[in-house]
């Protein structure tokens, strides 16, 4: 079955700032209640983060609080990468519609500070793309508006607000799934951070992208950058 992505982001927020609500369609539906649910930790190629130059990009150079993007493990499959500024504990998520309960592995890095999350949100599969992002972190001291508070990750598209703290849970509908988590792994003796499975919701992110250059798999590097130079615009709500 062949998911356009046209129709995924039919009622979407399409301008600047808007928010639309809409409904999801129903060959999405269908293509996501063929997914196994129960598979909570796939594994991909284990991938070094690097800068634009695909040199190692250290731990210690994630500055606190800032949106990070990477693509993995497919090269139109964007990630946040955050440094919360305190440690993150590993924690069990439960599920339920017969999604089985996982554990997300806590932080990373030197204070084990360090998170990544698919940023895809779990409601309608809204993503960042070069043009504008409606997906961002708001940290300390900078509140969503639609949520009413900071520290969260918020999809301007409908209102959903997700926890980076606490395993991307669910803060606010109308999503129901925990954000993607992305494994990590961290070299202590060279700083370095590699990428090395998903954990979680696991929607069928390469068919329902497939569109974006057939999904091609990401094999050996990706390059972080700030949210904002990649997206033009990021939108606030």
């Amino acid at each position: 079955m062949k998911i356009c992505r046209r129709d995924i982001l039919k009622g979407f927020a399409a301008g600047a700032g808007g928010i639309v609500i809409g409904s999801i369609a129903t060959p999405l539906q269908i293509l996501y209640a063929s997914q196994d649910k129960t598979l909570v930790r796939r594994e991909y190629k284990r991938v070094l983060l690097t800068n634009e130059s695909k040199e190692p990009f250290r731990a210690s150079d994630i500055k606190k609080n800032e949106n990070y993007i990477f693509f993995y493990p497919y090269h139109n499959i964007p990630v946040l990468l955050l440094n919360l500024n305190k440690t993150i504990e590993p924690m069990m998520v439960e599920q339920s519609e017969g999604v089985e309960s996982y554990l997300h592995p806590g932080g990373v890095g030197k204070n084990k500070s360090i998170v990544a999350y698919v940023t895809v949100c779990t409601h309608e599969f809204v993503r960042p793309n070069p043009n504008e992002s409606l997906v961002k972190y708001y940290p300390p001291g900078e509140t969503s508006f639609i949520y009413g508070s900071d520290n969260v990750i918020c999809c301007c598209a409908h209102g959903s607000a997700f926890d980076p703290s606490n395993a991307g849970n669910v803060l606010q509908s109308p999503a129901e799934y925990p954000l993607t988590t992305v494994e990590l792994e961290w070299d202590s003796q060279t700083d370095s951070l590699y990428a090395k499975a998903l954990i979680g919701w696991n929607p069928p992110f390469k068919e329902i992208f497939k569109e974006d250059g057939e999904g091609k798999i990401i094999t050996e590097t990706t390059a972080i950058k700030r949210l904002s130079e990649y997206s033009k615009k990021i939108i606030k709500c």
